[in-house]
C-alpha cells in the first residue's frame, strides 16, 4: 500500500468519526434536559445562531394635558362694567347686547386685495368698517378662496352696524366681530344670494382655520334663537373657532362648556398647527371689580394670553402654552 493510500484511508476515518459525533451531538440536543439545553445554547457561537426579526418599541403618543395653572400667577384687576362686555368671546343675542364702541375699526378696503395687488373680494361700501384683526383674518380667508378656485366673487356687505343698524335679527354687527357675505359676478352685474352650497361651502367647512365660525348653523336654531343663516360670519379667534368646529358646537353651547374649567383645571387643547392652549373661566365678581388670575411661567413672567368678558357672568382666559 502506498503512503498517499494511507493518508486517503486516514481522512475517511476522520470524516466518519466527525459525522458521528455531529449526530450525537444533534441527538443530544433533541434528548436534553431543558437546564441542559440552555447551557447549550449560550455556548452556540452567534454566528450559528438564528436572527430573529427587530421589532421597534412602540411609542406612545399622549396628548398635550395643561397642568394647574393656580401653582403661579397674579391677579389683574380689571372694571366689571367694562371689561365682561368686551373681548372676541362675547354673547350678542336679544337678551345680551353689546353695549360699547368697538375699538380697533378699520376700513374694509385695503382688506379687498391679495399680497400681489389684485383684487380678490368687493364690498357693498370702501367705507364699511370692522374690527381690523376681523378684516385681517378675513382677507386671509377669502385669499386661500381665491387661491383654490381663482374666483373674486365674494362681497362683503354688512360689517359694523351703529345702533343695530337696519334693524335686521342680527344682535352682532354693532361689535365690530360679525361679517355677511354676498356674492358679485362682474361680467353678469349680479348680485346674487351667499347661500353656502357648491364651491362655497368651503366657507362654513373652512373658516375656522381663520378664527371665524358659522354663526347660526340651521341644526343649531333651537339654541340660538336664530334660524339658519348662511352668510353670518362670526370672529371668535383662535383656537376657539377650531374647537367649536371640531365638537360642533355653537356659540352659546361652547361659553357654557368652558364654565366648568378652572385655573386649577384648565381645558386642554392642541391645535392642528401644533400649537397648546390652556383655557379656563372665572366668575365676575359682585363687587364693581374682578380680580383676575393670570398663570406665570417658571421665571415669574406672564405667558401669552388673552382675556374675553361672556357679556354675561364671567371672563374667559385662553392661554398659549409653549411645549
Amino acid at each position: 500500500m502506498s503512503v498517499n493510500s494511507g493518508r486517503k484511508y486516514k481522512y475517511k476515518n476522520i470524516a466518519l468519526a466527525l459525522a458521528i459525533i455531529l449526530l450525537c451531538v444533534l441527538a443530544l440536543g433533541s434528548s436534553c434536559s431543558k437546564e441542559e439545553k440552555e447551557v447549550f445554547d449560550k455556548n452556540v457561537p452567534e454566528i450559528f445562531k438564528p436572527v430573529t426579526s427587530h421589532t421597534a418599541p412602540q411609542v406612545e403618543i399622549v396628548p398635550f394635558k395643561a397642568e394647574g395653572l393656580e401653582k403661579n400667577f397674579r391677579y389683574l384687576n380689571v372694571r366689571n362694567g367694562e371689561t365682561v362686555g368686551m373681548g372676541d368671546l362675547l354673547l350678542l343675542n336679544q337678551a345680551y347686547k353689546f353695549d360699547g364702541v368697538p375699538g380697533d375699526l378699520v376700513s374694509c378696503y385695503e382688506y379687498l386685495f391679495d399680497k400681489t395687488g389684485t383684487q380678490i373680494a368687493s364690498s357693498t361700501s370702501t367705507l364699511t368698517r370692522a374690527s381690523k384683526r376681523v378684516l385681517q383674518a378675513f382677507n386671509e380667508m377669502v385669499c386661500a378662496f381665491y387661491a383654490k378656485t381663482g374666483k373674486a366673487t365674494i362681497m362683503l356687505t354688512d360689517l359694523y352696524l351703529e345702533n343695530d343698524g337696519d334693524g335686521k335679527p342680527c344682535y352682532e354687527h354693532e361689535s365690530g366681530l360679525a361679517i355677511d357675505l354676498r356674492l358679485y359676478f362682474e361680467a353678469e352685474k349680479t348680485f346674487p344670494e351667499f347661500t353656502g352650497t357648491g364651491e362655497y361651502s368651503w366657507f362654513a367647512d373652512n373658516c375656522y382655520k381663520y378664527g371665524f365660525i358659522l354663526r347660526y348653523p340651521a341644526e343649531k336654531a333651537a339654541v340660538t334663537g336664530v334660524q339658519g343663516i348662511a352668510n353670518h360670519f362670526r370672529y371668535v379667534g383662535k383656537p376657539h373657532a377650531e374647537i367649536m368646529k371640531k365638537n360642533k358646537l355653537c356659540l352659546e353651547e361652547y361659553l357654557d362648556m368652558l364654565k366648568q374649567y378652572k385655573i386649577d383645571s384648565p381645558y386642554s387643547y392642541e391645535a392642528e398647527d401644533g400649537s397648546c392652549w390652556a383655557i379656563y373661566y372665572f366668575e365676575q365678581s359682585t363687587e364693581p371689580t374682578t380680580n383676575i388670575p393670570i398663570p406665570l411661567d417658571k421665571t415669574d413672567t406672564e405667558y401669552t394670553h388673552s382675556i374675553s368678558g361672556d357679556n354675561r357672568d364671567g371672563y374667559i382666559i385662553t392661554v398659549n402654552i409653549p411645549q
